[in-house]
């Protein structure tokens, strides 16, 4: 890959950045509303519950509110660079196949890892070691890949990671990403008796999980010359990983060792690139003329 820059100069302008994060958690809590009002934990979700067809689009918007607010910051905030500055990063596709091993292979081979050190942690095998997922339902296979493409991606990276790297470059643009997300993440504290359903072990993984795949999808995203379907097919390949290597009974702490390989893999990318890039060329964060074109 020649020596181009990554980023194609959408300035950096604390206004819309500002404005993203607010329309992110604004319709965060717009999509919980009607569960809110009607005092509904989201365990409790079910066929009986009131206003379903209601519960169950907040539900899409809340799951759906990093791209939602970036494509509406971007069409709407004054030299944001409109819809096609996000939409137009899905053509940079044609990248060399080991980065698509990385995404969709990566992941499982990092789980399984995790599933055998959390064997080797409680002294007896799991039970399967992979399992079928489930192709029906609000968590089967085909929502989850959708969800994985759509929902998120194009507010991560594509909005927030170009623009905010331009002003303070790859590495803290990457942090400052992950921990917007860790929070965005545990949303559902915010429902009835939500927060019983998070310990601070569940809040620690979180954090140093996505911080950690922050990193990495950056340095993904960045080292392919700004690939948005890359990164989204990275997160599709962890997602699709969680449900092949299904968690044992002390799930929680499985997470933890899922988040501290995330976190070596991070420290691994952060030693071998420039932390202004997080590429192992010398790119130019602010001087592109094609990238995204």
């Amino acid at each position: 890959m020649k020596n181009a820059a990554i980023n194609r100069a959408i300035p950096w302008n604390g206004g819309q950045f500002i404005a993203w994060i607010l329309s992110l958690f604004s319709l965060t809590v717009l999509g919980a509303l009607p569960l809110m009002l009607q005092g509904v934990s989201l365990r409790s979700v079910g066929p009986s519950t009131s206003h379903l067809p209601l519960v169950m689009t907040g539900m899409l918007v809340t799951a759906c509110a990093p791209t939602l607010a970036a494509l509406l910051v971007a069409a709407f905030y004054p030299g944001a660079g409109g819809v096609r500055s996000v939409s137009r990063q899905l053509r940079t596709w044609r990248v060399g196949l080991v980065w698509y091993a990385i995404a969709l292979i990566g992941p499982i081979i990092l789980l399984s890892a995790a599933g055998a050190f959390g064997a080797v942690w409680r002294g007896a095998p799991p039970s399967h070691w992979m399992i079928l997922p489930s192709f029906s339902g609000p968590g089967g296979l085909y929502f989850v890949i959708f969800g994985s493409l759509f929902a998120e991606e194009p507010g991560w990276r594509g909005f927030a990671q170009p623009r905010l790297q331009t002003r303070y470059g790859a590495l803290t643009a990457s942090v400052v990403i992950g921990l917007l997300w860790s929070t965005w993440h545990l949303w559902y504290v915010i429902l009835p008796g939500g927060l019983s359903n998070v310990t601070g072990t569940d809040a620690v993984a979180t954090y140093i999980r996505l911080v950690s795949t922050a990193v990495v999808y950056a340095w993904m995203y960045n080292s392919t010359r700004g690939s948005l379907f890359l990164v989204m097919v990275a997160h599709a390949g962890h997602n699709i990983a969680a449900m092949l290597i299904g968690a044992p009974s002390n799930g929680v702490y499985q997470q933890l060792i899922v988040a501290l390989l995330y976190l070596l893999a991070a420290i691994a990318v952060v030693l071998a690139t420039d932390v202004q890039s997080l590429c192992r060329s010398n790119y130019s964060l602010a001087q592109s003329k094609d990238f995204g074109s």
